[in-house]
C-alpha cells in the first residue's frame, strides 16, 4: 500500500512539474559537421562526452527481460547503436523539412528486431515502481499528435557545449491540456545496463552523426 501510494505522490510530482511551453522553433538541430538534422532522416545518437560517457543508443529487454523493448545506451564510445529517425507532428513524405529546437518529435529506431514484433517507436513508460523511475521504451506511435499520444513525444533542446543537445520529454505543439509530464530524459544504471529514464538530475547530453540508410 505504501509503495502505491508512493508511486501516486511522484506521479503527481512529475505531472506538477509543468514548465512554460519551450519557446518558438527558431533553431534547427545541428548533427556533427554543422548540417541542419533534416525530419525522416536517419541519425545516429551518440554521447557528447568521450569515453566514460558512453556510446550511442541501442535497444535492449525491458528491466524484467521481457516485450516491449527498452532504450539503452551502449557503454564503449566506439559503439554507435542504432540509427534512428525523428518525425514531427506535421510530417510528411512531401513535407519533411528541418528538426528545431524544442519541436515535439517522434523518435524511431532503424532496427531490424523481430524478438518483440512492435513498434520502434520511443514511449515514456509506466512508472517503474521497484525502481523508481519512468523509464524510455518502445511501442509507441508516429503521428496521432493529441492526449492519448503524450507517452510518445519528445523534444531536443541545447545543451551548453557545441553541437550537444538534451531530450526532453515536455509535450507542447500535440495536446492543449495543462498538464503533462516535464522532464529532462538521463541515463539511469539496472544491473550495470545504461537504460535511459525521466532524470531530475543530469541529462544524457548527446549528439548526431548521419546514417546511411533509408525510412522503410
Amino acid at each position: 500500500m505504501k509503495s502505491s501510494l508512493l508511486a501516486l505522490s511522484l506521479s503527481f510530482l512529475f505531472f506538477a512539474l509543468l514548465t512554460k511551453p519551450l519557446s518558438g522553433h527558431t533553431n534547427p538541430l545541428l548533427d556533427l559537421d554543422g548540417d541542419e538534422v533534416e525530419a525522416g532522416r536517419a541519425y545516429y545518437i551518440i554521447s557528447t562526452i568521450r569515453g566514460a560517457g558512453g556510446g550511442g543508443l541501442t535497444l535492449s529487454l525491458n528491466r524484467n527481460g521481457s516485450c516491449p523493448l527498452d532504450v539503452t545506451q551502449h557503454s564503449l564510445d566506439i559503439l554507435r547503436g542504432y540509427p534512428m529517425f525523428f518525425f514531427p507532428t506535421n510530417y510528411s513524405s512531401e513535407n519533411r523539412g528541418y528538426v528545431h529546437e524544442s519541436m515535439d518529435v517522434n523518435i524511431q529506431f532503424y532496427a531490424n528486431i523481430i524478438s518483440c514484433n512492435e513498434p520502434m517507436v520511443w514511449k515514456v513508460d509506466n512508472y517503474d515502481e521497484k525502481r523508481g523511475a519512468w523509464f524510455i521504451t518502445t511501442n509507441g506511435v508516429v503521428g496521432n499528435p493529441g492526449p492519448q499520444t503524450l507517452q510518445n513525444w519528445f523534444k531536443f533542446v541545447k545543451a551548453d557545449i557545441g553541437n550537444a543537445y538534451n531530450i526532453v520529454h515536455c509535450p507542447s505543439d500535440v495536446s492543449e491540456s495543462t498538464v503533462n509530464l516535464c522532464s529532462d530524459v538521463g541515463i539511469k544504471y539496472v544491473e550495470y545496463a545504461r537504460h535511459l529514464a525521466l532524470t531530475s538530475t543530469q541529462p544524457f547530453r548527446l549528439s548526431f552523426i548521419k546514417a546511411q540508410v533509408l525510412p522503410s
